[in-house]
């Protein structure tokens, strides 16, 4: 239900501004060419199942965050820039004991999860209004925030608190390689002003299981400089 939302949303973004003219970008031909461009994003994540060894898996339900964006113009059409985004999506994990009781036990959790990625981005169109596409190639690293053994202690004097113990666990984690390719459409609203949404298909690279695909959206605001 949500992914058909987010293709409602993108519609709709496209149509509404169809109203201004796209025959001249009002101030130059070469508008967005030379410039940065800093973005805040709302960040839309699938739902995903990945299978892993001996029939453990894990279910990633499907989850918003935030992110934002840096990039640079170097003409109308290209677009190279850095995405940085944040996701706390809730999880089913199934673990399979070894013998002699092989049962499968299912557990639930919330994971933390970052991508940071390096995209390049097509606007097909030199006007305001573009439909653009862009391929991304990322780094990603998931916390499923359950401990993967005793906590350790660590004490110190602190200059307002005094003499300080404090216990920190260690948990399972994983990172690995993202490649993603999307679509979407961008207006650029004013000299000073951007919005832009899409869609994008993202593969994470897990090395023992599956390799999942995620769906992904976002929905940004930006500022041009």
């Amino acid at each position: 239900m949500k992914k058909q939302i987010i293709v409602v949303t993108l519609l709709a973004l496209v149509v509404s501004p169809l109203a201004w003219s796209q025959g001249t970008f009002r101030y130059g031909p070469d508008e967005r060419a030379g410039e940065w461009n800093l973005s805040l994003m709302a960040v839309y994540q699938g739902e995903e199942s990945v299978s892993g060894q001996n029939g453990s898996g894990i279910k990633l339900k499907d989850d918003w965050g935030f992110g934002f964006a840096v990039g640079y113009n170097f003409n109308n059409h290209l677009t190279l820039s850095g995405e940085f985004t944040f996701l706390d999506p809730n999880y089913d994990y199934t673990v399979v004991p070894d013998e002699p009781n092989p049962t499968p036990e299912t557990f639930s959790h919330q994971a933390s999860i970052f991508n940071a990625m390096l995209k390049g981005t097509y606007n097909i169109l030199s006007g305001p209004i573009t439909p653009f596409i862009d391929i991304t190639l990322g780094w990603r690293s998931i916390d499923s925030n359950v401990a993967s053994g005793p906590p350790a202690t660590g004490c110190w004097w602190d200059p307002w608190w005094g003499y300080i113990c404090r216990q920190f666990w260690n948990t399972y984690s994983d990172s690995g390689v993202t490649y993603a390719a999307g679509v979407g459409i961008r207006w650029d609203v004013s000299r000073a002003m951007f919005l832009r949404a899409s869609y994008s298909a993202m593969q994470a690279d897990t090395g023992k299981s599956s390799d999942p695909t995620f769906d992904m959206g976002r929905l940004e605001v930006g500022w041009r400089y």
